[in-house]
């Protein structure tokens, strides 16, 4: 199983389908050339000019063209991708059945229809079918990572069920609270409030797939102002965000894990420090969280939070995201690429 699972991983089994193709087109096609150097030169062009266009078709075409309904775009450039592969084809062909012209009786692809037959049409039908089965696999790829979306919400949605609490009490038992508070007390009164405004966010705006960036970046800066109302200066804690990150939706929540991850694994030295910046530039939302850490001892297990946060960016920004997690044994860095 495991070794099955390494070929899968290292795409050795398209090696093996394509030298199982070569073998079978040289045996099949010897007999029509004058000797076995010609027949095995012409059995690479042929191998290597139709996995270049079944590549170049499944991994650019598609995706650039009929994922995006773009139908008119893919026609056109599948079709001068066949015509463009078949023509080089023919053209290297005859440079390799040049030397042997005086022992060919019958020079192969001579004619328009014996290239039509030849090259063209089987060129046409196999990298069309190869497309078929990829286009095919991608969608029942993309069905089952709607299915495991749909079991993860259910999951999440009966833990909630499960540990609901009744969300009016508890904010009727906050305003108690911040009116039995002196209203001298400013800095207690305020803390009051953000913790309300951040239970508020999670209760009552993070129920729906995406939500404005401005309201995940108000949810952060809360989180980031109880921190330092909580720690004072023993943390050096800094937050940039640039002009650009407006006007844009994210999933819900889908931050906080990193910021309370830096928060949780801070260092305990006199001096800690916690770094997060926001940027987006040409579609691409970039987030930076850093933090001073202690030396974590070898094979230490991951946090369960940044395996939930990674297991969500999997079901909703599929290809769309790129996640790099630096550790060290001093700093602890997280930088999250969203494609918005």
């Amino acid at each position: 199983m495991d070794i099955l699972k390494t070929i899968t991983r290292l795409r050795l089994h398209h090696v093996f389908f394509w030298a199982a193709f070569f073998v079978v087109w040289i045996t099949l096609r010897i007999d029509d050339y004058p000797d076995l150097t010609p027949t095995v030169l012409a059995g690479l062009l042929k191998v290597l000019s139709l996995a270049g266009a079944v590549y170049f078709t499944n991994y650019v075409l598609i995706p650039k063209f009929l994922y995006t309904k773009r139908y008119a775009a893919f026609a056109v450039s599948f079709t001068a991708l066949v015509a463009v592969t078949g023509f080089v084809v023919i053209r290297v062909l005859n440079m390799i059945l040049r030397p042997y012209a005086s022992t060919i009786t019958h020079w192969p692809n001579a004619t328009l229809n014996s290239q039509l037959y030849d090259v063209y049409i089987p060129l046409f039908f196999m990298v069309g079918a190869a497309a078929g089965i990829k286009f095919y696999i991608d969608q029942i790829r993309t069905v089952h990572r709607l299915q495991s979306a749909l079991r993860a919400g259910a999951e999440q949605e009966l833990q909630f069920l499960r540990s609901q609490i009744n969300p009016h009490s508890l904010f009727n038992s906050l305003n108690t609270i911040y009116f039995l508070i002196h209203k001298e007390n400013t800095l207690a009164r305020e803390t009051l409030l953000r913790f309300s405004d951040l239970l508020r966010y999670q209760l009552y705006e993070c129920n729906t797939e995406k939500i404005d960036i401005a309201k995940e970046i108000s949810c952060v800066e809360n989180y980031l102002a109880l921190q330092r109302l909580r720690h004072g200066a023993q943390y050096e804690i800094h937050f940039e965000k640039g002009d650009g990150v407006k006007d844009f939706d994210i999933a819900p929540l889908l931050l906080m894990p990193f910021v309370e991850n830096a928060f949780k694994h801070i260092s305990h030295r006199a001096s800690n420090a916690v770094h997060i910046q926001m940027e987006r530039e040409n579609g691409r939302f970039t987030f930076t969280v850093e933090n001073t850490c202690e030396p974590r001892p070898q094979g230490a297990p991951g946090g369960i939070g940044l395996s939930n946060v990674k297991r969500r960016l999997e079901l909703l920004y599929n290809g769309k995201h790129a996640l790099c997690i630096v550790p060290g044994a001093q700093h602890f860095a997280v930088t999250l690429t969203l494609q918005v």
